[in-house]
């Protein structure tokens, strides 16, 4: 898992005078270069139904506009990858094998090859040499580096025209045919963040391998990676502005 969605980093790259070849063209048509040089960040916010512009926000440089950094990305999902592994592999080393330790045979004279155990590590049915046993595979990265990482993972999905703000998810029923009537087929895999799931939201997303939700306490950079379109709603990014500029 982890080897293949390094190859897929080689595919991240915002050169300079990146150009979009997304024909949606919802969020912005500047450059990368321009947009993490201006002093502020304006885009569209859609209407969810007919996708029509209703206004124009500012998003913070602070969390939409940081450099792509691979590297960083690489760490975090390592990090991610790496906590999430159950770690419950076990096997019988000779501490573990409950069975006697009696001398199976005389030390001479039986014509048998000398013998302390029958369940040494040479045996057929003993026990392991180096066996693994169960434990955490998770280890540390700093909080103000996991933040950086989402930061990245956000400015890449706005500079590569993957990152579009709608008003809010306003569904009337639970139904799969409604939310997948909403969702055009050039958004490809789609992650929908919302500051919580509604329930019509929720039920109608179960049963659409395409299609994920999170509440935007759960956006972390695997999935945004994982998925083509990132949608966010206007609270969502006021949250997720808020979370992420404030001091650790």
């Amino acid at each position: 898992m982890i080897s293949g969605l390094c190859k897929s980093f080689q595919k991240i790259s915002i050169q300079k005078g990146f150009g979009y070849s997304n024909s949606l063209n919802y969020t912005t048509k500047k450059t990368a270069t321009q947009l993490f040089t201006e002093k502020t960040i304006e885009v569209p916010v859609l209407n969810f139904n007919d996708k029509n512009v209703i206004e124009n926000i500012q998003l913070s440089k602070d969390v939409f506009s940081v450099p792509l950094r691979v590297d960083l990305l690489h760490r975090m999902v390592r990090y991610q990858r790496a906590k999430s592994q159950q770690g419950t592999h076990q096997a019988l080393n000779m501490a573990r094998m409950e069975r006697t330790n009696k001398k199976p045979t005389r030390q001479k004279g039986s014509g048998n090859a000398r013998k302390g155990t029958n369940h040494s590590v040479h045996f057929r049915g003993g026990a392991r040499t180096f066996a693994p046993t169960m434990r955490s595979h998770a280890h540390d990265l700093p909080s103000k580096v996991r933040k950086l990482c989402l930061k990245v993972a956000l400015s890449t999905k706005l500079a590569q025209n993957k990152l579009i703000i709608v008003d809010e998810f306003n569904l009337e029923t639970h139904k799969t045919k409604e939310l997948v009537s909403k969702l055009p087929k050039d958004w490809g895999r789609t992650l929908l963040v919302d500051s919580k799931i509604s329930d019509f939201l929720n039920r109608s997303s179960l049963n659409v391998q395409k299609i994920d939700t999170l509440p935007q306490l759960g956006l972390n950079v695997y999935t945004i990676l994982q998925n083509d379109t990132l949608v966010l709603t206007k609270s969502s990014v006021e949250d997720l502005t808020a979370r992420l500029t404030e001091s650790d």
